[in-house]
């Protein structure tokens, strides 16, 4: 027997209260043990709503929609598959190991995603008359702090051993740049300041004589101090007097002869 509009509308509206509760599970999920399991949840629920869905009689303006409606469903596995794939990554763009909270957003926004193409599949199936996603879509996720992350202009962020008279004024005609001086190592620096973007800043207290190494990037990690996107490495090709007070003007990493790329630190 033909179901009646809101007879339809109340077996779609059902599913999606089954739905709800598994879909708000993966949202919340803290891990990605806790992400995976909770996701394979909600895949299963979604075969099992399908197939109730199946033995729907659809009303009469709606026979055609209907077929659309389960194929909407059909659809949602091959969606989840597609995104979890382009959020997959374990490392970020600079090579470093992904921060737990950028994975899980990532993977939940795959799976939202996937989920709103779901509804809106079974809504423009069906048309106005009827409808279905409202309850059981989440909320876009609010993006973790690294995301378009910047420091602070002049944050001199790492500094070991004494003081000393020296000092270097930075000016920044290109990307954010985090400026390393060292008598060695840029992995083991005496200072390290962050300069953004057209922008000046002054380091003072350096001690004996150094190098100068900076690096540019996005998506500033201020929790371990790193550009975690399009990093790009340099070393100024001058050993400079620590007893002197020196300006420096950077466009880029590694633009003209007075500098070289070098690896990463």
């Amino acid at each position: 027997m033909a179901l009646s509009v809101p007879m339809y509308q109340r077996a779609l509206t059902n599913v999606e209260k089954v739905l709800k509760p598994y879909v708000g599970r993966v949202m919340n999920a803290q891990t990605i043990a806790a992400f995976d399991a909770s996701r394979a949840q909600l895949a299963g629920v979604v075969v099992l709503e399908r197939t109730e869905l199946v033995k729907i009689t659809p009303p009469r303006g709606l026979v055609s929609a209907h077929p659309q409606v389960l194929d909407a469903f059909d659809a949602y596995a091959g969606n989840v598959a597609t995104e979890l794939t382009k959020a997959g990554a374990t490392k970020t763009g600079c090579g470093l190991p992904k921060a737990l909270d950028v994975r899980l957003y990532e993977a939940k926004s795959g799976v939202r995603f996937a989920f709103a193409e779901l509804a809106q599949g079974v809504q423009k199936s069906i048309g106005k008359g009827v409808k279905f996603g409202a309850l059981s879509v989440p909320a876009k996720l609010a993006q973790p702090a690294v995301f378009g992350g910047r420091g602070e202009n002049g944050d001199v962020f790492q500094r070991s051993g004494s003081r000393g008279s020296g000092s270097l004024r930075i000016t920044n005609a290109g990307s954010d740049i985090v400026v390393v001086v060292t008598p060695s190592s840029p992995r083991k620096p005496q200072a390290s300041i962050y300069v953004r973007a057209n922008k000046s800043a002054t380091l003072n207290g350096i001690r004996g004589d150094y190098w100068v190494y900076y690096k540019t990037g996005t998506n500033w990690d201020a929790k371990n101090n790193r550009f975690t996107e399009n990093c790009s490495y340099a070393k100024l090709e001058r050993f400079l007097d620590g007893s002197f007070s020196w300006s420096l003007t950077l466009k880029s990493v590694a633009g003209n002869t007075s500098e070289s790329e070098t690896e990463a630190f």
